[in-house]
């Protein structure tokens, strides 16, 4: 892998908001456009987590997520931008990044949330699935999409990729 595709340095702080998503997205659209260079938009829906609220409670799920989050912001840019959207999804923002590098860093994102052992506080340790993809520009088409399952892609009027929630 050549050196300008590690996605290592740690992320800002984690916002949660969809404005703040759809505002930043839209803002790296326009640079990307003004300045002819890449972005690319990662999603990562973690499956099963709504079983393990039902059966282990909220305040673990909570703690699951943090983990998550924090073995994202590890393994990404500080220029990335990372956003919870929904319950059980992030989304990444990568400036500056075409699809080939983006999709470079999720075989290790998997590896790590999948081998993390998060612990229900009663002895037993869960794991997690989590399923990616991808959406670029310039140049998104079908082709351009990284499929570890399964992933809906619906055009905006940007030319940039919406992805719909993957099924578990």
């Amino acid at each position: 892998m050549s050196e300008n595709c590690l996605l290592t340095l740690p992320s800002s702080a984690l916002p949660s908001t969809p404005n703040n998503f759809f505002e930043m997205l839209d803002y790296e659209f326009k640079r990307a456009i003004r300045y002819k260079n890449a972005v690319t938009l990662m999603f990562i829906k973690l499956c099963h987590l709504e079983e393990i609220v039902g059966n282990y409670g909220l305040t673990t799920a909570e703690r699951i997520m943090t983990e998550i989050e924090r073995i994202i912001s590890s393994n990404i840019r500080n220029t990335d931008r990372q956003f919870l959207y929904g319950k059980d999804e992030f989304m990444i923002i990568l400036p500056n990044t075409p699809k080939k590098c983006a999709s470079s860093i999720i075989p290790k994102l998997q590896r790590l949330i999948e081998d993390y052992r998060y612990s229900n506080g009663r002895g037993t340790y869960l794991n997690l699935t989590p399923r990616f993809g991808l959406a670029s520009y310039p140049n998104h088409d079908d082709s351009t999409i990284y499929q570890a399952d399964k992933v809906d892609i619906a055009k905006t009027k940007s030319s940039i990729a919406v992805i719909k929630p993957i099924r578990c």
